[in-house]
């Protein structure tokens, strides 16, 4: 079990899913900071289309403004909900470029 690249300390992983397991949302590139009027908030912003797809390269910090426009108060939320940095992958990550 020692060898074995399946095994990582208690439960088994499969290789193309370990990098999801072992990465955390900080290391994705569709993790950035939201500038607010005072403040600075952390969060996921794979559910805007345009980052999605690809049409446009992620930025690292983008105004809390633009991002109202393109998904409103509802996607704000949904945005900011998964603004933990330490917080393990999920299903959707791609690492920083």
């Amino acid at each position: 079990m020692l060898n074995n690249k399946l095994w990582e300390s208690h439960r088994i992983i499969l290789p193309d899913a370990r990098e999801k397991m072992v990465s955390c949302c900080q290391d994705c590139r569709f993790f950035v900071q939201i500038q607010g009027k005072e403040e600075i908030r952390y969060g996921c912003v794979e559910c805007i289309e345009k980052y999605r797809k690809f049409c446009c390269k992620v930025p690292p910090k983008i105004h809390v403004m633009e991002i109202l426009k393109m998904v409103g108060k509802e996607g704000l939320e949904k945005i900011l909900e998964n603004g933990d940095p330490q917080k393990p992958a999920c299903g959707k990550f791609l690492p920083k470029m």
